[in-house]
């Protein structure tokens, strides 16, 4: 790699939304209602409510993601708080983001940007969101509208945050908006639309003035799934299921979309979707959002092996699958940034685990030539978890949804400054020592 590499950015993760909350989403909706069967859809039928107030907070947070010895902060441009009304920009919400980026700048924190983080306003919801393919000029329009008041504070946009997982959620397992189940064609429609206003999107910014001189990409979820035995009984009847969650899960898919410009969804019932852009789509960098792996049981229950670390998901640490994700996703040939990576635990016993598990697998691909420009650790304080509400503690801060908004380190300090400061001569030095390709 040239001298010229950028520096490697470390820094920490948000959703503005999940740290502030917002009126009239299709998440703030989502939030009031109920199941089929009665319950709350959201866990403890709490509601995200104003969160960690990042919104008004910001100044104070983003100087203590700085403490961390970071140089940058992934966050979103929540969509309702740009265009609360179609057509109508709030000039309030404009001023405010301006605001948290010139405070990033002075903390000397590299901003990048997602514009959007599973939210939107609830008057795109009801005109069927993407699901229909008419309404992708809107999005489009939006991008439109927050490069031309940021571009010049905004270096690296992210269009969408794991598509795959929004559709997922949404239109098959139906934790997310709007909670549909088993809507295999939906979720693959969902999925192609969200693609195809990436590829617009990033023709309407690079077309703008500036446009050239920001990066432009999309966020991945990888995931592997894996049967928890090997038994011929897990072969026969477990296997099956996790290679049709790996494949719902969308990897593949979006490989095959960014490399030739042709979508295929092919689920198990009624759910082709098929579209090709006739050209290969624009992508400047890939992001790729890993946690940990999943093993799933006869019961589909997911477990851990003996001496593996499960934080408070159902998920355990599994250092190989950091390496193979940013292996598998530099295919596309464009750099990769690990835009999320963590590990919920209430303790912060398992944090010092976590980066000893995750850090050598990125150096280790730096050092065989995979051009990795960055960390992101999710997320910076503890925050409304989806469908999880509250429950789930993935900050490094620990807060309560109570008035007070304190806020307070959880674990080792000193073990987290020193693991994030290392990275910065860490991954320097794998740089200069990686293999040629």
């Amino acid at each position: 790699m040239s001298t010229s590499t950028p520096p490697f950015l470390v820094g920490t993760a948000i959703s503005v939304y999940q740290n502030s909350g917002g009126t009239d989403t299709n998440w703030s909706e989502f939030e009031l209602k109920r199941t089929g069967n009665g319950k709350p859809t959201i866990k403890g039928g709490v509601t995200c409510g104003k969160g960690a107030n990042f919104w008004e907070l910001y100044e104070e947070d983003i100087e203590r993601a700085a403490s961390l010895k970071l140089n940058s902060f992934r966050l979103s441009i929540e969509w309702n708080r740009i265009e609360p009304k179609r057509g109508i920009v709030d000039e309030a919400g404009i001023a405010r983001y301006h605001q948290i980026f010139d405070c990033l700048h002075r903390h000397k924190l590299e901003p990048m940007v997602t514009l959007h983080h599973f939210v939107h306003p609830n008057w795109f919801e009801n005109l069927g969101g993407f699901t229909k393919e008419a309404n992708i000029p809107i999005f489009v329009e939006f991008a439109r509208t927050a490069f031309r008041h940021f571009g010049s504070k905004v270096k690296l946009w992210a269009t969408f945050n794991e598509p795959g997982v929004m559709g997922f959620c949404g239109w098959i397992y139906g934790t997310f908006p709007p909670a549909k189940t088993i809507q295999w064609a939906t979720a693959g429609r969902h999925m192609c639309n969200m693609l195809r206003a990436h590829t617009a999107a990033y023709q309407a910014i690079k077309a703008m003035p500036g446009g050239q001189d920001v990066q432009v990409g999309l966020v991945h979820n990888y995931m592997n799934y894996e049967p928890y035995t090997n038994t011929w009984a897990a072969k026969w009847y477990l296997q099956p299921v996790c290679n049709t969650l790996q494949y719902i899960w969308g990897t593949d898919i979006l490989l095959k979309y960014f490399q030739t410009g042709k979508f295929l969804w092919q689920a198990p019932v009624g759910g082709r979707v098929e579209f090709d852009e006739g050209s290969k789509p624009g992508l400047d960098f890939i992001g790729m959002n890993y946690y940990g792996r999943v093993r799933i049981d006869w019961k589909f229950a997911t477990l851990c092996k003996p001496g593996e670390t499960m934080g408070d998901m159902p998920f355990a640490l599994y250092g190989p699958d950091m390496y193979q994700g940013v292996k598998t996703l530099s295919s596309l040939q464009v750099p990769v940034y690990v835009t999320e990576t963590g590990i919920p635990d209430r303790t912060g016993d398992k944090r010092k685990k976590f980066f000893e598990t995750y850090i050598p697998q990125i150096e280790r691909a730096i050092k065989e030539g995979i051009d990795v420009r960055g960390m992101f650790y999710w997320t910076l304080i503890d925050n409304f978890e989806w469908a999880e509400g509250y429950d789930i503690r993935f900050g490094l801060y620990e807060w309560n949804p109570d008035s007070t908004q304190k806020r307070m380190f959880r674990g080792d300090f000193d073990m987290a400054v020193k693991a994030f400061s290392s990275m910065h001569t860490l991954m320097a030095n794998a740089v200069k020592a990686r293999k040629p390709t």
